[in-house]
């Protein structure tokens, strides 16, 4: 009965038919798509950066670009008893096992074929034996190898496996055929053109340039959440919720100090979502909207980019999802306008500091430094028709963000 109500939208009848009748939504105004003439000045930046740049200057441009080694050409099976030994896995490898797994559960162009993927999200015990069976030639076939040993070492310890693997995604697996909803589109790449003109938001400043942004929508989803008849909504996976970031920490004490929450804030973990993803949510929020078909910038030519104004009244919702116990927290800005703005003005200032190689070290960042630098270099900054020094522009940035913070709510959505 529940498998009745799932519904996967396939490649084919994504072509074939019109995408509003699945969105119930205008879709020219859904998705932006904008044909940038010359996108390569744009010199984009990750969510990720500018994140670690708004927390300490001075370690984010001193991080170096790593190259990633590349897939290692044979696998071997190879089990090795002291590879975990008492302690668990990376976290961070099972999250990216765990992200690779749910892909192959929706990537069409898989090796997991749509009648497969169908049986393997409506049957847990088609899904559980997927997984201890099949799924590391899937891991293989899909070129995953790195991934395909560390599975294949997980493998060795059933509660392990259990734990990390199989009682997550049988988890996710029945969150899917509760809700009834569709998934759009899985682990899809994009890169995102803001612009600084009034054309982005009414009465915003004309600061006459725009900030490329690049990033990967874990999942976009066509929710039915019981009142409105699939709604969409981007979904961000997490294995676990991380520690708390220095800003995390400065506004729980204010919280606490405030008598605002009565949850003590001692520890580093943190309870629910922290700040940096509100404000990864809300880059997604504002990519989903002003999206550009990157295939074509091979064949674009130089020319004038085009202001498109962003709408502000977008039914979508922004959801963290905790791969770990299965939780789902919604973002709900008290004011999305407001929250909008700041999160524009925070990116072009942070973007402009870092540009200019603007270092500055935070004291409140606990980065193993023993000495804080004594000058930093403050070079002047374009900014529209005025001039402002990289140290304005990165304090500005920090002010922005405190202004969005205040607007940030999480809404627990039920698991049951």
């Amino acid at each position: 009965m529940l498998a009745g109500r799932y519904r996967i939208l396939t490649a084919a009848e994504a072509v074939t038919q019109p995408i509003s009748q699945y969105l119930n939504l205008n879709y020219a105004e859904l998705f932006k798509i904008q044909r940038v003439s010359n996108p390569f000045p744009l010199r984009p930046v990750s969510f990720s950066r500018l994140a670690s740049y708004l927390e300490c200057p001075s370690c984010a441009l001193e991080q170096q670009r790593k190259r990633r080694t590349k897939e290692p050409k044979h696998f071997t099976d190879v089990h090795q008893g002291s590879l975990f030994g008492s302690r668990e896995p990376d976290p961070r490898l099972v999250g990216t096992l765990l992200h690779a797994v749910v892909d192959l559960l929706h990537d069409s162009r898989g090796p997991v074929s749509a009648e497969q993927q169908h049986s393997l999200l409506t049957s847990p015990d088609v899904l559980t034996s997927f997984i201890r069976y099949d799924l590391l030639s899937a891991l293989q076939a899909a070129g995953k190898l790195k991934l395909a040993i560390f599975f294949d070492e997980i493998c060795a310890y059933e509660e392990m496996l259990w734990s990390v693997l199989l009682r997550p995604l049988l988890r996710y697996q029945q969150e899917l055929l509760d809700t009834g909803s569709t998934v759009f589109a899985a682990s899809e790449r994009f890169q995102c053109k803001l612009l600084s003109t009034g054309h982005t938001f009414a009465g915003h400043r004309d600061w006459g340039g725009y900030v490329g942004l690049v990033g990967e929508f874990d999942q976009i989803r066509l929710r039915n959440d019981g009142k409105v008849r699939d709604k969409p909504a981007i979904m961000e996976f997490k294995k676990g919720l991380g520690k708390k970031r220095s800003w995390d920490k400065w506004y729980a004490a204010l919280e606490r100090d405030s008598s605002i929450s009565e949850v003590s804030t001692d520890s580093d973990e943190l309870l629910e979502p922290g700040l940096a993803h509100a404000l990864q949510l809300m880059i997604y929020w504002l990519a989903f909207q002003t999206r550009w078909d990157v295939w074509e910038r091979v064949q674009a030519v130089r020319g004038q980019v085009d202001d498109l104004t962003m709408p502000l009244r977008q039914e979508l919702d922004l959801i963290i999802y905790n791969l770990h116990d299965g939780r789902q927290y919604q973002l709900v800005p008290t004011d999305l306008q407001e929250a909008l703005l700041e999160v524009t003005n925070c990116i072009f200032y942070l973007n402009w500091a870092m540009k200019s190689g603007y270092s500055w070290q935070s004291p409140e960042h606990d980065c193993g430094k023993t000495q804080l630098l004594s000058d930093v270099p403050k070079p002047l900054i374009q900014v529209g028709s005025s001039t402002l020094t990289a140290e304005k522009c990165y304090a500005l940035a920090k002010d922005a963000f405190q202004r969005f913070s205040e607007t940030v709510r999480w809404y627990p959505l039920s698991i049951e």
